[in-house]
């Protein structure tokens, strides 16, 4: 668990320094810009890259060193960011080169997720999962909670490039820590049988979604997380615009809002980092759904900046509380040689429509909704006018459906018995499956 947490501390430090770059960034965005659809396509460029090469990332973490998956990404990171910075101090940054930054973050970004999801699991017990992953959240809401408040402040004081020279550095600095740090090298080759090492490149990317095809439970499991995904999704991408545009363009107000997210989130990290819920782990997790788009429901309604900031932390927690026990479920079913490619396909059935609505949220607050909320109407009354009011109803009817959505799971019997149907399945095929993708 030592190492394993060395490993976070570095990531909290280099994602902390990230997150500063994008709140900088974005808040340029919005300066110069003044409009949501550019948020919209950085989303959608970022995403659509991580999802898309997510396949191919599954197969080479389970054929890479573990370090490769891991120190890769940060190393394309920092160059990019050298890149902004050095544009950015030349008066020349456009655009078209932040577009062009966020799809290839999301690319190697793709290797991160499953890289530290198969790393946890091969350093730690299966009874130490809830646990760590509890604490590797830290590194999601941690920085959320530090960086936006510090980006806000230090905006006018360093400017953007002294924001991302520190980003610069802690990149560098969890280089190091993942390069000192050992890691067990638990890889395809050195696991599988014969007819599994000779397997093709296509065939591992089939492999991952033939495993979750035959376990009902995870794909129904999965057909949740791509619903509540989905309904969510037209507003995530514009949740900084939606804050400036509540607040009146007030950096250190979307600051103090993305902190109080990081708030949340930490609560949610030490609690069951310290505390494992009693009963099974699915409930936990649709729990965990509600209570983070009840959150979000606040967020969206009041204008408050207080208020605003209860639901941020409300939808952390939640955030936390889900993502913790569904990623524990996946890792004590899924052997750990197999986990690179499974949990790549799994990740992209649960984000597959996600792509639209961050594609279609931009145009459709600026060209569709906004027309309408500039209208003396009933709900630019409640909500508000222009863009705010716009996406605040993007933010309500999304975390409304999404409710609904793990409401129906809960009366679901396959859901609730995901952790023994899954297990009982996967010990059934135990004597038949070979590591074989297309067996």
């Amino acid at each position: 668990m030592k190492g394993f947490a060395t490993i976070t501390i570095g990531q909290v430090a280099s994602i902390t320094g990230t997150v500063m770059t994008q709140f900088g960034l974005s808040y340029w965005v919005w300066q110069e810009f003044g409009k949501a659809t550019p948020f919209s396509i950085m989303s959608i460029l970022f995403f659509g890259a991580q999802v898309i090469f997510g396949l191919a990332a599954g197969s080479l973490v389970d054929r890479w060193p573990r370090k490769i998956s891991l120190i890769l990404p940060d190393i394309a990171s920092g160059v990019l960011t050298l890149i902004a910075l050095f544009l950015y101090t030349q008066n020349s940054l456009t655009l078209s080169f932040l577009y062009t930054m966020s799809f290839v973050n999301g690319i190697f970004s793709a290797l991160q997720w499953p890289a530290y999801s198969v790393t946890l699991a091969s350093m730690l017990k299966p009874d130490q999962y809830t646990k760590a992953n509890a604490l590797f959240s830290i590194t999601d809401y941690g920085p959320a909670l530090v960086a936006p408040i510090l980006a806000g402040g230090l905006l006018g004081t360093i400017g953007l490039e002294g924001i991302m020279t520190i980003d610069l550095l802690t990149l560098t600095l969890a280089i190091l820590i993942n390069l000192w740090v050992s890691i067990p090298d638990i890889r395809k080759g050195k696991t599988a049988g014969k007819g599994d090492a000779s397997a093709s490149f296509w065939q591992d990317i089939l492999f991952g979604f033939k495993f979750i095809s035959q376990r009902q439970p995870l794909l129904m499991l999965l057909m949740v997380f791509l619903a509540s995904n989905f309904f969510t999704g037209f507003a995530n991408s514009l949740f900084s615009p939606y804050v400036l545009a509540r607040t009146n363009n007030n950096a250190l107000a979307l600051g103090t809002v993305e902190t109080f997210f990081g708030v949340g989130g930490l609560i949610g990290t030490l609690l069951l980092s310290l505390w494992v819920l009693p009963g099974r782990k699915v409930k936990a997790l649709l729990i965990g759904i509600i209570i983070s788009d009840i959150g979000f429901l606040i967020v969206g309604y009041f204008r408050w900046v207080p208020t605003m900031c209860i639901g941020a932390a409300l939808g952390s927690f939640g955030g936390v509380m889900s993502n913790t026990h569904s990623q524990a479920i996946w890792q004590s079913i899924v052997p750990i040689p197999m986990q690179g490619r499974v949990f790549s396909a799994r990740r992209f059935i649960a984000q597959a429509l996600s792509g639209i609505p961050m594609f279609l949220s931009g145009p459709l607050v600026d060209n569709v909704l906004v027309p309408y909320f500039n209208q003396e109407i009933i709900l630019s009354n409640l909500l508000g006018q222009g863009p705010a009011g716009a996406i605040s109803f993007l933010m309500i009817l999304g975390s409304v459906l999404s409710i609904a959505v793990a409401l129906l799971a809960f009366g679901n019997y396959s859901i609730q018995h995901v952790e023994d149907l899954a297990m009982a399945k996967l010990e059934a095929d135990s004597t038949q499956e070979t590591m074989s993708p297309l067996s």
